[in-house]
């Protein structure tokens, strides 16, 4: 009923947590991981886990490399992590209850709440209140034609679902917890901030600088 779908490079210290904390959603039938080129074991630990591996050199990108994934999803619904996430368990049923509920309410994807933890907080603490929290993302929604990923980079789902009129947008309760800039967290930010610039000017006929999925 359900792909999982990830797109990684070098994400080997991190891809088998958000697996894991996925891979036993009631209804997952299905691991696609898409790897833009990593050089360390990322492939290895998602195949020990039960993913299907397709190479997909990694081209600055980001919906390009979704919608590549989305191709190779053969479940009728898709939810999309990234390797520095993981769900909260406790209500991984309401998936299930998400997909029994959505054509009765015209729903054809969901948005989740997430977390996102800075490592120079005390004890990684998460920002819980705005703007930072709930940071609604689209990341369960049905494997049909119609949704795809737009934006070179910040990709998302909502504007195609919106253009084409197929349906609406519902809300699950379930959260993702998102490890952002795991090191010194100025330096990743500059370094970011720096990397979705120059894809903004590829997008506009430049070329980009950096070959690594920033951190």
């Amino acid at each position: 009923m359900i792909s999982l779908l990830y797109i990684v490079m070098d994400e080997e210290r991190y891809i088998e947590r958000s697996i894991r904390s996925a891979m036993d959603t009631p209804g997952v039938d299905e691991i696609v991981v898409v790897d833009g080129g990593s050089i360390d074991s990322t492939a290895v630990i998602a195949r020990h886990l039960g993913a299907r591996i397709f190479l997909f050199p990694w081209q600055h990108d980001f919906s390009l490399s979704r919608n590549y994934g989305i191709e190779k999803c053969s479940q009728p619904w898709i939810l999309t992590l990234d390797a520095d996430e993981h769900l909260e368990g406790e209500k991984l049923d309401f998936f299930q209850k998400g997909v029994d509920e959505a054509d009765r309410n015209g729903i054809v994807a969901y948005q989740m709440p997430r977390k996102n933890h800075y490592p120079s907080h005390e004890s990684d603490s998460p920002y819980y209140g705005p703007p930072f929290y709930p940071d609604l993302q689209t990341r369960f929604f049905k494997n049909m034609e119609e949704i795809h990923y737009s934006g070179t980079v910040h990709e998302g789902v909502v504007q195609t679902i919106e253009a084409s009129g197929i349906g609406g947008i519902g809300r699950l309760p379930v959260c993702i917890h998102h490890h952002m800039f795991r090191g010194d967290r100025e330096t990743n930010e500059d370094v970011k901030q720096d990397y979705y610039e120059t894809l903004m000017e590829k997008s506009n006929g430049c070329t980009p600088k950096m070959h690594h999925l920033p951190e």
